[in-house]
């Protein structure tokens, strides 16, 4: 990754990008998904104010994963990450507005152990992309500007991520849309706990 100087920058962003799917990343989402649903439910039904924790496996389509809390899959779809705690799961009070409102909407209903996937569009995840959101700045503002790329993932002092739209004669344009800005998000959910 590299940064963008007119703001600062972090190291250590990853790059999101979504993977394709291989044949052992999609037997790895469908084994998860086969044992994940067959564990006892239980009688209670997460309502608004539950404190509960998920799994989850983010993808954009039926060959794209963007994020995973379940290890396994993180590992044969490519988006393990060294160092992430794949036992902590994902903990949040329902209508607490932690996630985004589809993925807060989508659980309410559901039982302990019970696996459940929601599709949310883009209108309401992310957004949809937008032309407004490209940021030209002229190449003798930005230090070792020869380095970027097309594509170059970026990232500010403030933990914004953009990437290199397009490059001219004497400007670098970031995109400064979310990098899922314009994507239906599919997720596949597994409730760990209701507290």
């Amino acid at each position: 990754m590299t940064c963008v100087a007119i703001a600062g920058c972090k190291s250590g962003a990853k790059d999101a990008t979504p993977t394709t799917w291989n044949l052992d990343c999609k037997t790895a989402i469908q084994t998860y998904l086969d044992t994940a649903d067959m564990k006892w439910r239980g009688e209670k039904e997460i309502t608004k104010g539950n404190n509960i924790v998920v799994d989850y496996v983010g993808r954009l389509s039926d060959q794209e994963v963007f994020d995973t809390s379940v290890e396994s899959v993180a590992q044969a779809c490519g988006k393990y990450q060294a160092g992430r705690d794949y036992t902590g799961w994902l903990a949040f009070q329902v209508g607490a507005g932690q996630m985004i409102a589809w993925f807060d909407q989508g659980v309410e209903g559901m039982k302990l152990w019970q696996t459940k996937t929601i599709t949310i569009p883009a209108k309401d995840a992310y957004g949809e992309w937008s032309k407004d959101k490209l940021v030209a700045i002229n190449k003798a503002k930005v230090p070792e500007a020869d380095k970027y790329t097309v594509g170059t993932m970026v990232q500010t002092d403030y933990g914004q991520v953009f990437k290199v739209y397009e490059i001219t004669a004497t400007q670098i344009i970031f995109d400064a849309n979310h990098e899922l800005a314009g994507k239906d998000l599919i997720f596949d959910i597994t409730v760990k706990e209701i507290k």
